[in-house]
């Protein structure tokens, strides 16, 4: 199945392509973040299809082929 991938800011450096990406059925966020080689405390904010997912849910929410996920990387700053 395919999924796009959006990477904003720094993290644009992990993937130059904007093509979908293929992944297995079943693949968790965590699982797309590691196909993509985005390291998971590189990801501050993950939306999939417009919708953020928690940190502590990305190692269970799985995608669906079609969906849109964009990565944000964490804001730093005082």
């Amino acid at each position: 199945m395919k999924i796009e991938i959006k990477l904003v800011g720094r993290l644009k450096e992990y993937r130059e392509s904007n093509e979908a990406v293929e992944i297995s059925e079943g693949a968790t966020v965590i699982e797309v973040l590691a196909i993509i080689g985005v390291p998971e405390d590189e990801a501050g904010m993950v939306a999939l299809n417009g919708t953020a997912i928690a940190r502590k849910d990305r190692a269970t929410h799985r995608v669906e082929d079609g969906d849109s996920m964009t990565i944000l990387a964490p804001v730093h700053g005082g």
